[in-house]
């Protein structure tokens, strides 16, 4: 009895939900507030300076590779002592 009072307004809203047209699409510009699909619209930093882009990114992606390795140095130091 229970299974019929929650299946029932489950697959009323399924079938509701199904008969609506799909969302319109009004178009975006890059200023406009959603700037989903625009590349790099989304980015927390610039990319129009190539080689500025290039030296972040080196030094972001080293630092996470250098990391682990720089911790070790110093704990190994530190015991040491």
């Amino acid at each position: 009895m229970i299974g019929k009072q929650v299946a029932r307004p489950f697959l009323q809203a399924i079938r509701r939900a199904h008969a609506d047209a799909p969302a319109k699409y009004t178009g975006q510009t890059p200023t406009s507030f959603v700037h989903d699909g625009w590349a790099s619209a989304r980015l927390p930093f610039g990319v129009r300076n190539r080689y500025a882009f290039a030296v972040k990114a080196v030094l972001f992606l080293a630092s996470g590779i250098w990391a682990p390795f720089l911790v070790v140095e110093y704990q190994l130091r530190k015991a040491n002592q």
